[in-house]
């Protein structure tokens, strides 16, 4: 939900300017009164012109109260309006120095129908021609429903989700040769299809690929668009590998995990490889791209993976290099951009309305 805070600087002015207006009369007021109290007390000598001044005095005392809280009210406006406008210099003077980026919302992680995370992709059923079945390869409908409850700006359930994609599809069990279990690949127009019947519209967007550096350039800006999530199709190790808590994949070090560190005991399995072709315990994923990270001259990209439903941080060269053959064509590769159609937005507005007392 978009909200504008529009101020009204002219009129917040003119209304501070009326406070001090308006306690400089309250103070010539007080003063003219104080000057009559002093002569009809002067007038009454006993006992009750002594109670009268007393009285008075206090009455004098809180009406001088209320004037000095008229001047700190003008005071204080003034000094707000002064420091907001501190505040934009400052942060108008960073963005032009290049000194910030815009801020980027997190993914959230996918949900079951209770809105508890999933412990990984793999719970999620086939439900089509009155079947159910375990989906092996549900890693397309987890991270569309990441990307969904991304812009969507309420979590979605997985379950719900791939239920959508079937219907959608009229997509049916397959068993490839040598399987017992249904296995369905999910294809980029799938995605794109459910999507849709969300609000939301999907299109592959070829980015430049004629080198690391033009690729993260081009990357960046897709991600960094208003109300849009990006999900890339990769290769990934297709099962669990691993042998005590360390986590490689072709002798070298792969993932670390920016979520949990207890999350590392679920396994290597569907960490991305840092490999195109996909070769023997390899497969093509698809993973939603939270953000782009640059820190201490590095660069980084940061994942949802739905394998184990948990987030991850990769070197760019690492993850450039897992960007499957399937997603490059010469010196072009794709992403599945998905945005949600822009809402109204709503105002609020700080204005001078109301007037002071003459």
């Amino acid at each position: 939900m978009t909200q504008d805070l529009l101020l009204d600087r002219d009129g917040l002015q003119e209304l501070a300017r009326q406070l001090r207006a308006a306690h400089a009369r309250w103070m010539e007021t007080l003063t003219q009164a104080d000057r009559a109290r002093q002569t009809l007390a002067a007038a009454v000598q006993a006992a009750p012109g002594r109670a009268f001044e007393a009285a008075t005095a206090q009455t004098a005392h809180r009406l001088q109260q209320g004037g000095e809280r008229l001047l700190r009210l003008a005071e204080t406006l003034e000094k707000a309006l002064q420091r907001l406008e501190e505040a934009f210099y400052t942060a108008a003077r960073a963005v032009a120095e290049g000194g910030i980026a815009p801020p980027l919302p997190t993914t959230p992680l996918a949900v079951d129908g209770s809105g508890a995370p999933l412990p990984n992709q793999f719970v999620l059923r086939f439900r089509a021609e009155g079947v159910d079945l375990p989906w092996s390869t549900a890693c397309g409908p987890v991270a569309l429903s990441m990307a969904l409850s991304r812009l969507t700006g309420r979590p979605l359930p997985a379950q719900e989700v791939a239920d959508r994609l079937v219907r959608e599809t009229k997509m049916k069990p397959q068993k490839p040769p040598g399987e017992e279990r249904a296995i369905n690949y999910t294809r980029a127009a799938d995605l794109q299809k459910t999507a849709r019947a969300y609000g939301v519209e999907g299109r592959m967007v070829y980015l430049d690929g004629s080198s690391s550096e033009a690729a993260w350039a081009a990357l960046r800006d897709q991600i960094t668009r208003p109300r849009a999530a990006v999900i890339a199709l990769v290769t990934a190790k297709s099962r669990t590998t691993q042998t005590g808590m360390e986590w490689t994949a072709y002798d070298q070090r792969a993932a670390e995990v920016v979520i949990s560190e207890k999350d590392r005991a679920k396994g290597d399995g569907g960490l991305l490889t840092g490999s195109s072709p996909e070769g023997p315990g390899e497969t093509a994923h698809w993973v939603v791209i939270d953000r782009l990270e640059e820190r201490e001259g590095e660069r980084y990209v940061v994942i949802n993976n739905p394998f184990h439903n948990r987030q991850e941080r990769y070197p760019w060269a690492h993850f450039w290099a897992s960007v499957n053959h399937q997603a490059r064509e010469g010196d072009r590769w794709w992403v599945l951009a998905l945005e949600a159609p822009p809402e109204a937005p709503e105002r609020t507005v700080i204005s001078a309305s109301r007037s002071i007392p003459q």
